[in-house]
């Protein structure tokens, strides 16, 4: 294995296990901490429940791509093909 693909799988992993952890943070977060009695007027919008299931989501969404990157098989370069040579007399 060459150093740059041991450095792209070794940066894959430390992406995939900090997306994992942060959608974990961030749902563990938003059960310890409801965002209701939070006075902070970022979305004036939404009620509660929609800032609810916008924190599942975000939180969700990171523990995917985590995952994702987790498991996803590794890319494989394509050989380069070579032309072949002609044989003389065949």
């Amino acid at each position: 294995m060459t150093e740059r693909y041991r450095a792209s799988r070794r940066l894959k992993r430390v992406t995939g296990m900090t997306l994992v952890f942060s959608g974990v943070l961030f749902w563990m977060l938003l059960i310890a901490l409801p965002l209701a009695p939070l006075h902070v007027n970022l979305l004036p919008s939404l009620g509660h429940a929609q800032k609810q299931s916008l924190a599942v989501t975000a939180g969700g969404a990171s523990l995917v791509g985590g995952i994702i990157l987790l498991l996803a098989p590794s890319r494989r370069r394509r050989r380069a093909v070579l032309p072949r040579r002609a044989i003389p007399g065949a």
